[in-house]
């Protein structure tokens, strides 16, 4: 075995010395952290810990109704999305107010033809299709008509007619006798021309 010099015991002793001061430190490091984990712990208040279930399996307060509802049922949040869509159609749209509005079906009464084709060349649809004069309101138009009901109804441009001039629309209804019945009324409408939006 070879005899070390003074100057290598020296730097062995310096190097053992070293990782000895350094594993002390490593214990104490690891020992104030958890120090701190506890009392940072102990300290938290009472209301992040929790409750305790009661015999049944419920917590202390599922019994207390809520006195807030907390989301929409889903009507409303149906009835929320009309009113943004209608709020978006209606920023695009040009108004009309006091327009008269007449009804027909699509009986040779009527029409004057019982094929039920339309200026546009679509099939009058009742409850959708409304005639118009297209130099106010041109065909393919969404027509929203206003009662003043609070209710919008969504009706599209899809004729012409050779008493539907100016402000007025002719809805297209499902009978003569039903066009009859309806009559004539007065409403605001508004108008979107096709491809607007």
């Amino acid at each position: 075995m070879k005899k070390l010099t003074r100057e290598e015991r020296r730097r062995r002793s310096q190097r053992r010395l070293q990782l000895t001061y350094l594993l002390f430190l490593l214990l104490l490091l690891a020992w104030l952290l958890s120090y701190t984990a506890m009392t940072v712990a102990a300290e938290l208040p009472a209301m992040y810990k929790p409750e305790p279930a009661t015999q049944d399996g419920s917590l202390p307060g599922d019994d207390t109704p809520a006195l807030v509802r907390c989301c929409l049922t889903e009507e409303e949040q149906e009835a929320a999305e009309n009113e943004l869509i209608e709020a978006a159609l209606l920023s695009h749209a040009v108004r009309l107010d006091d327009v008269t509005v007449t009804h027909y079906c699509t009986c040779s009464r009527c029409c004057g033809k019982s094929d039920g084709i339309t200026a546009s060349g679509r099939k009058a649809t009742p409850g959708i299709s409304v005639a118009v004069d297209p130099s106010i309101i041109p065909l393919g138009s969404d027509v929203l008509v206003d009662y003043g009901d609070g209710e919008l109804h969504y009706y599209r441009a899809d004729d012409t007619g050779s008493a539907v001039k100016g402000a007025h629309i002719d809805l297209c209804m499902e009978s003569h006798e039903a066009a009859i019945q309806a009559g004539v009324r007065t409403a605001t409408i508004y108008f979107i021309e096709e491809g607007a939006i």
